[in-house]
């Protein structure tokens, strides 16, 4: 069942969700960046979904599109309704999973373990066994300041993030390999992260500053939107077809759906 935010509450959120302009108005970018404060989203209202998974931790397209995986910190990923109809999608015992996401292509499933900072892939269509792609050894190992995010990019890679210490964003091929890591200074952590192909940006959640940041592909903030409503942002989905970005909260399990004009 579906829950609103107070009349007040949604009118606070819209009052401080106000994009920030470029850092650079000047800055020569690659096609696709929004560096235009004229171009930047209008957050306009704000509403959730009640579910049943533990503590979420990171959300992507389900993958008949109709629904969200949520990735769990304490047992796997789950299968979210529109409306929040929660049902196990892979579990396991104490699997301390922070971040997941899908290829649009193939359908297969990805996601992160943080204190043994692996990445590791559901192979489509049954999604039952988890097979090791690599390990992130140089941070993060046996701490909570591990892997936290991860998104498909394109052309057989994904963007994964290390959470803090160092905030990190890697480039990780499907076949195992880190091509590119750079660390990030705009935000205090990646709580999760999104690539958006419609921009050809990069949406980063800062659980800490409870923000969403709308970034280049290197990780450079270019408009950040507070959303002090939700507790603790561990997940996010941007989500064209419905002009909403969603935003999982670890705290209360609640799945945010975050409605912006000219996503």
């Amino acid at each position: 069942m579906k829950h609103f935010l107070s009349i007040l509450g949604v009118l606070l959120a819209m009052a401080i969700c106000i994009p920030a302009p470029s850092r650079d108005a000047n800055r020569q970018s690659a096609p696709g960046y929004a560096v235009s404060s004229d171009s930047m989203p209008r957050l306009v209202s704000c509403s959730y979904i009640e579910t049943m998974v533990p503590e979420v931790s990171g959300l992507c397209l389900a993958p008949d599109g109709d629904g969200l995986l949520a990735a769990s910190d304490e047992r796997g990923v789950y299968r979210v309704t529109w409306d929040g109809t929660t049902t196990e999608f892979y579990v396991e015992k104490r699997l301390d999973c922070e971040g997941v996401t899908i290829d649009p292509a193939t359908k297969d499933v990805y996601y992160v373990v943080e204190r043994k900072q692996e990445v590791r892939r559901l192979a489509a269509p049954e999604y039952k066994s988890s097979e090791l792609l690599g390990v992130v050894s140089d941070a993060g190992l046996r701490t909570n300041d591990g892997l936290e995010g991860i998104t498909w990019y394109k052309d057989g890679t994904l963007l994964v993030g290390n959470q803090r210490r160092p905030v990190r964003l890697m480039l990780f091929t499907v076949g195992g390999d880190i091509t590119d890591r750079r660390e990030l200074t705009g935000t205090t952590e990646i709580a999760d992260l999104c690539y958006d192909p419609v921009r050809d940006v990069l949406w980063i959640a800062d659980s800490e500053l409870r923000t969403l940041n709308l970034c280049t592909l290197e990780g450079e903030v270019l408009a950040s939107w507070s959303i002090p409503f939700v507790d603790n942002g561990e997940g996010i989905y941007v989500d064209h077809e419905h002009s909403c970005i969603w935003v999982g909260d670890d705290t209360t399990s609640r799945i945010y759906k975050i409605r912006f004009e000219g996503l």
